[in-house]
């Protein structure tokens, strides 16, 4: 029975999926805008999937879609850390655990 997945994997699942006696039909994405969509569908699912089981190995997952997305958008990991620096001197952390339930403008 085939199984349609559509969805970006990491490079070494097709190889994984041969060994194992099955077969696979797989591309590799070469134009910009198709890997950015499926990083963007990648990270949502992994968010997700993370949502659902927090556990390390999820985490794990999506650290690694960021650090493609990083890649694949050439962004400066450094610069990003350094934006992560200023909005946590601007804003704050998540650390605190606070919870904002309303805002009145009147």
């Amino acid at each position: 029975m085939k199984h349609a997945y559509n969805k970006l994997v990491r490079d070494k699942i097709p190889e994984i999926i041969e060994e194992s006696g099955r077969h696979c039909e797989y591309e590799i994405l070469s134009d910009d805008a198709s890997i950015k969509n499926a990083l963007i569908d990648k990270l949502k699912e992994k968010a997700d999937a993370f949502a659902h089981k927090p556990t390390e190995d999820e985490l794990s997952d999506l650290y690694e879609v960021l650090t493609a997305i990083v890649k694949q958008y050439d962004f400066e990991p450094m610069h990003i850390d350094y934006l992560k620096m200023q909005n946590n001197e601007q804003k704050g952390t998540y650390s605190g655990n606070t919870f904002l339930i309303s805002v009145d403008d009147d």
